[in-house]
């Protein structure tokens, strides 16, 4: 990971840092989920502050941030790549949140 370049880090409602390389907006993001290129505020509001954090499909090391907005809901999913100290964003997307799979580990207290 020493040379990608940074784009971003977030600090999820738990205190986890979440960093955002800049290939992983370009490629993952954008590239395979054309609908994210004008929503990367909505990315950063996903972390920051989700509706609730699912686990990923690969539960010991991944999660799914979730967040409702007016229109649909956006996706966030993570992956821890060293002993949960690194955890980097892999991809971001919208839908509906219906169909979400994966136990919730976090949810927002309202």
């Amino acid at each position: 990971m020493a040379n990608k370049v940074i784009k971003d880090e977030f600090i999820d409602p738990r205190g986890k840092k979440i960093i955002l390389y800049e290939q992983a907006w370009d490629i993952h993001i954008s590239g395979g989920h054309p609908e994210m290129i004008n929503r990367y505020d909505d990315v950063k509001t996903t972390v920051e502050d989700p509706d609730h954090i699912r686990e990923g499909r690969k539960p010991e090391t991944e999660e799914l941030y979730v967040k409702n907005f007016i229109h649909d809901d956006v996706f966030v999913s993570t992956r821890d790549i060293d002993q949960e100290t690194t955890t980097i964003v892999t991809s971001s997307y919208s839908g509906t949140d219906r169909n979400s799979k994966g136990t919730i580990k976090w949810s927002k207290q309202e």
